[in-house]
């Protein structure tokens, strides 16, 4: 039987632990049970994190930035070399 589609894209993460560390890990229950963890203990509700994973959100041009700062009150300083 075929595991279920998961909800959204899974991306291999790499994680560095000791054999003693992966084992208690495996022993909680592994990748699943760290996934309830996640979404128990998330500090900003779902919404908060659907917003930053849009891509097409992401994909929107915005106005590029101007490189003055934001305290120019229009003396320019001339120096002699």
């Amino acid at each position: 039987m075929p595991r279920p589609k998961p909800p959204e894209p899974l991306i291999g993460r790499q994680v560095r632990m000791s054999d003693r560390q992966w084992m208690i890990f495996n022993q909680l229950g592994g990748a699943e049970w760290l996934r309830k963890q996640l979404e128990k203990k998330a500090p900003m509700p779902k919404k908060y994190y659907e917003v930053f994973n849009n891509s097409k959100e992401a994909a929107i041009q915005r106005a590029p930035k101007t490189f003055e700062s934001r305290g120019v009150d229009g003396v320019v300083a001339i120096h002699k070399t």
